[in-house]
């Protein structure tokens, strides 16, 4: 695990241990906004140090915990022990959502950003997939958007010789990456899909926090494109 590493102005970013989901392994990561009212926004909360967790606490008050992707909506748990106080936010459940315990979700996340953090973020709910259900923010002063499962530049693992296959085979490994195979053959709705596309690449962005893989610091908005090529089609 990491420190907190700062990506861009008022955003930070924590990289949490490996963990294994369906016999897969994948890198974990959280992103950490400072608000414009000087509150703190933590999108998918990953396991961290007692000497990162305070560098964290000192950046301002933690008041909203995010998970905007089905498969990480468990991470709030742990967090709301530590935060009980913070609003907890999650994605439209699926039948993939992985939760754990009774979480008092304060409300789902959808196209419209939450009052709270308008004034920093825009954000979508990338359409078109049953399962998915993924939310994507843009934060508007670091010209960033963020976002969990949907593209992936996985790293190759040493030791993890299915892990690197699956990746390679599925168009979601490092450096290309992309949107997984089975991820895309999942969007039944391409009409909704590129509707969302759309307003994503309406946005003036031009880095790229990925939670599972290398992240973009330029020239993101060309790169998403390009990835996106098969739903053109």
């Amino acid at each position: 695990m990491e420190n907190l590493r700062e990506f861009a102005n008022n955003v930070w970013l924590v990289d949490g241990p490996i963990v294994r989901d369906m016999g897969i392994f994948f890198t974990t990561r959280m992103t950490i906004v400072k608000l414009s009212d000087g509150s703190i926004w933590i999108e998918s909360p990953v396991p961290v140090s007692f000497a990162t967790l305070q560098e964290i606490s000192k950046l301002g008050e933690v008041r909203y915990l995010l998970s905007a992707t089905p498969r990480h909506v468990w991470r709030l748990d742990a967090w709301h022990k530590l935060f009980p106080d913070a609003q907890l936010w999650a994605c439209r459940p699926t039948s993939f959502t992985l939760k754990k315990g009774d979480l008092p979700i304060a409300g789902y996340l959808s196209d419209a950003p939450v009052n709270a953090w308008s004034a920093d973020f825009d954000q979508l709910e990338f359409k078109g997939n049953p399962l998915l259900s993924e939310v994507l923010f843009f934060h508007k002063d670091s010209h960033t958007v963020i976002l969990d499962d949907l593209i992936q530049r996985n790293p190759v693992m040493e030791g993890k010789a299915v892990t690197n296959l699956t990746f390679k085979l599925e168009g979601a490994q490092y450096p290309e990456g992309g949107v997984g195979l089975d991820m895309k053959m999942t969007f039944l709705n391409r009409r909704l899909a590129r509707r969302s596309l759309d307003k994503l690449l309406s946005w003036d962005f031009d880095k790229l926090i990925i939670a599972h893989g290398v992240c973009i610091e330029a020239g993101a908005k060309q790169y998403v494109k390009k990835v996106f090529q098969w739903l053109e089609k």
